[in-house]
């Protein structure tokens, strides 16, 4: 940016130069310095945004196994999840519902409630083990955590949002629904109760196309998405016939996952 001002300034302090000589250096300089904006910048995509692909919502049931290893190698938990997407037209509600073991013996659920929009409405998390669970609502600025342990409320808490955002545990779902455009980042808000700052979004970029070869003879073309999210960074495998989620991995400071669709 810089660059361009200063050579801008030197062109008008030269008397030789002709006035359609100066003017055709002049917009050269106005598009640098508007290439240089525009690459620096990000789309953020909020519930309702055009970006969103709503028509590529489907309900679906699947299954993706999880194994999370250390900066070793070592396996540390190795998982199934299954995860549910659910559309009431009624209720003019979408309905992400996911369960899961781990450590062994140990089962969460969590079932988030958006609007057709996405926009989240509240969410349920329950840890049966260790009687604890959480309720959430989402209002356009704030949220609100109840958490609730052996049956009795442990604290309700509110958290200052920017409107626009998303909740945590559905972002991974909507990953398929959105269309983006190669060599833009894309940022996504995300409401997430488990670290420092509840604002934790996710940046975005798609990156290229590939092709997963799951099982012999059974190709997907896919769109790879790069993503960060606070100290984890990764890729992203989007089928680009049915919008789902084959394959995600991530690292981060303490290790690596690897989810994919089974």
């Amino acid at each position: 940016m810089n660059f361009c001002i200063n050579w801008l300034n030197s062109l008008r302090n030269r008397p030789q130069l002709s006035y359609n000589c100066f003017m055709k250096q002049l917009i050269i300089a106005f598009l640098l310095v508007t290439a240089t904006l525009f690459a620096n910048a990000q789309t953020v995509i909020k519930p309702g945004d055009k970006s969103i692909r709503y028509d590529w919502i489907k309900p679906s049931h699947d299954f993706y196994k999880n194994i999370i290893t250390d900066t070793a190698g070592k396996v540390l938990h190795e998982f199934m999840m299954e995860d549910i997407t659910t559309i009431d037209s009624v209720k003019k509600q979408i309905v992400f519902a996911r369960s899961r073991q781990v450590p062994i013996g140990f089962f969460s659920t969590d079932t988030s409630f958006t609007d057709l929009q996405l926009k989240p409405i509240r969410m349920h998390e329950i840890h049966y083990q260790y009687n604890v669970s959480f309720e959430m609502t989402f209002g356009d600025t704030q949220a609100t955590v109840k958490a609730t342990k052996k049956g009795a409320v442990a604290y309700v808490k509110n958290f200052p949002m920017s409107s626009g955002y998303f909740e945590d545990n559905m972002t991974e779902y909507i990953f398929g629904y959105l269309d983006l455009k190669k060599g833009i980042s894309y940022t996504l808000d995300n409401f997430n109760k488990d670290t420092p700052k509840p604002s934790n979004p996710f940046v975005l970029e798609y990156v290229f196309d590939d092709v997963l070869q799951l099982t012999p003879g059974h190709n997907l073309e896919c769109a790879m998405l790069h993503f960060t999210h606070g100290d984890t960074t990764g890729y992203v495998w989007i089928d680009k016939s049915t919008h789902l989620m084959i394959k995600m991995i991530g690292n981060f400071k303490g290790g690596r996952f690897v989810l994919t669709k089974v």
